[in-house]
């Protein structure tokens, strides 16, 4: 079972996931963001500056998970490198 919330600041951390979203520009990636940490959906949004950041907090299998999720402009506001 699982339910979500904001959690109490003393409340015990099982897990902490952290999650980057990335991709092409308007694609819905803060759409994807505002459902799962507001559960809100909007048709109306505006392009990401920057990065954005939202944080969940929830019990899965009487586990305390917490869910950091960063949303990123899309790529064209940025270069990605990766190195070997």
């Amino acid at each position: 079972m699982a339910t979500g919330g904001y959690g109490d600041a003393n409340q015990r951390i099982d897990y902490v996931f952290k999650v980057v979203l990335i991709g092409d520009s308007a694609v819905g990636k803060s759409q994807i963001l505002a459902r799962f940490s507001r559960n809100e959906f909007s048709l109306d949004s505006k392009s990401t500056i920057g990065v954005e950041f939202q944080t969940r907090t929830l019990v899965i299998d009487h586990k305390t998970v917490k869910a950091q999720i960063w949303d990123t402009a899309g790529q064209e506001r940025y270069s990605l490198s990766f190195s070997n």
